[in-house]
């Protein structure tokens, strides 16, 4: 009994040990997993910005979101953009990769672009050279592809520091696109182009952009790029300047970088009407906004509606007038990051 008696206590005694060896090897799994967790934590911490949406932030964004999209901001010693990268998703396909483009950006002795440099999938897509008046005004915008070969220059006209009109020419093409512009009490109310070119039609038309804007509503957010340089980023594409609004879908608003100098308020509403097929193409958006305390916009919104009329050829010779409507609506929420 008294044998009995000792090995239960000192099987008893044995198993305590052993528990008491697991219950450490638990804990110690656990902390060495918390602390594995924390030190991936931390390395992602350098991806994420520091701080969003403080008023910093807003005034000198590393990066903007519109919605899914983004633009990261890159910027110099003097707090000049050097480098921008936006990457878009497909709405219509939005599971697939979102399309990177890389705006590199160079600056003259003065201080203005004199060079932009486009990269799609780490390949040169294009490039372009600006030159500018004594003024520090630019007077002419030249693209080339990625070979270096060019393939369309802008010029601009202004009175006194107000943009009046650009023209576009393109290599191998006797047209030249020309926009004039109209301002009323500070802001660009109207702008007409000449000799937009229509591929099924193969004849050129002209449009008229009517602009409206909420009065009440100052522009917040910093403008780094105007006039012909803006267009390069709003519509990405040279010598056909109507596409910008015109995709069959409203586009979202980049806001740091706008047509002309002269639009200081938000904007409210773009009229487009194309002249051709011997009638109009109208195209309406409507823009709307919500804002922070800070007045800077927040959410932005945009409602499109289009009428594009077509002649179809059909197969028994012959074509048919085709009248198509599109709408198209969008929401996106606007979030400002820094490091």
């Amino acid at each position: 009994m008294k044998i009995t008696l000792k090995n239960i206590a000192s099987n008893s005694s044995n198993q305590m040990k052993n528990n008491d060896q697991l219950h450490f090897k638990i804990f110690f799994s656990i902390g060495l997993i918390i602390l594995l967790f924390s030190s991936c934590s931390d390395d992602k911490s350098d991806e994420i910005p520091a701080d969003i949406n403080t008023l910093a932030c807003k005034n000198r964004p590393n990066k903007i979101s519109f919605g899914d999209d983004t633009s990261t901001i890159i910027y110099n010693m003097q707090d000049k953009p050097i480098e921008i990268t936006t990457k878009e998703y497909n709405q219509a396909a939005p599971t697939e990769q979102p399309v990177t483009t890389v705006f590199k950006i160079d600056y003259n002795a003065q201080g203005n672009v004199n060079k932009v440099s486009k990269f799609v999938a780490n390949h040169l897509e294009s490039s372009y050279g600006l030159e500018y008046n004594s003024g520090g005004k630019l007077i002419k915008q030249s693209e080339f592809n990625g070979q270096g070969a060019l393939v369309a220059s802008t010029t601009s006209q202004y009175d006194g520091n107000v943009l009046m009109s650009i023209a576009t020419h393109k290599e191998g093409n006797s047209v030249d696109v020309t926009t004039i512009y109209q301002y009323a009490d500070g802001n660009l109310i109207k702008k007409s182009i000449q000799n937009l070119y229509d591929l099924d039609s193969q004849e050129y038309y002209n449009a008229d952009y009517t602009y409206t804007y909420f009065l009440d509503r100052e522009s917040k957010i910093k403008t780094y790029f105007e006039g012909p340089l803006g267009l390069l980023f709003i519509s990405k594409l040279s010598n056909q300047q109507s596409l910008q609004y015109l995709p069959n879908r409203a586009d979202y608003q980049l806001y740091f970088a706008k047509e002309t100098p002269s639009e200081k308020k938000m904007l409210k509403n773009i009229e487009i009407i194309a002249h051709r097929y011997t009638t109009h193409d109208t195209t309406n958006i409507k823009y709307s906004y919500e804002y922070d305390s800070d007045g800077f916009p927040t959410v932005q919104r945009g409602t499109y509606k289009n009428i594009t009329r077509r002649y179809v050829p059909t197969p028994f010779g012959g074509s048919v007038f085709l009248v198509t409507p599109h709408n198209n609506t969008y929401e996106r929420n606007t979030n400002y990051y820094c490091n």
